[in-house]
């Protein structure tokens, strides 16, 4: 098995929230066997509000994307996610 590039749009909860402290927040509590790739871009949103492009390789396995896109769910900071692009590395 291999490893799955997966893109995602993040938007953060409020506009107080910096691209640079949501990258943090994510890193801090990332589950190893997960990798998310450095210097995401960031993506103005609407009211000032700035989100981030983040590329995350994880592992090609069953239920991988799912515990991905929960982690992501689940940290306060982040208002939504939305994925942009996949591809089998």
């Amino acid at each position: 098995m291999g490893d799955v590039l997966l893109v995602y749009e993040i938007r953060p909860e409020s506009v107080d929230l910096t691209p640079k402290k949501v990258e943090e927040v994510i890193r801090n509590s990332l589950d190893p066997k997960f990798q998310m790739q450095s210097n995401p871009e960031e993506k103005p949103l609407f009211f000032g509000m700035v989100g981030i492009i983040g590329q995350f390789i994880i592992p090609e396995e069953n239920g991988a994307q799912d515990q991905l896109e929960t982690f992501l769910n689940s940290i306060e900071e982040i208002s939504s996610i939305q994925m942009t692009f996949v591809t089998r590395l």
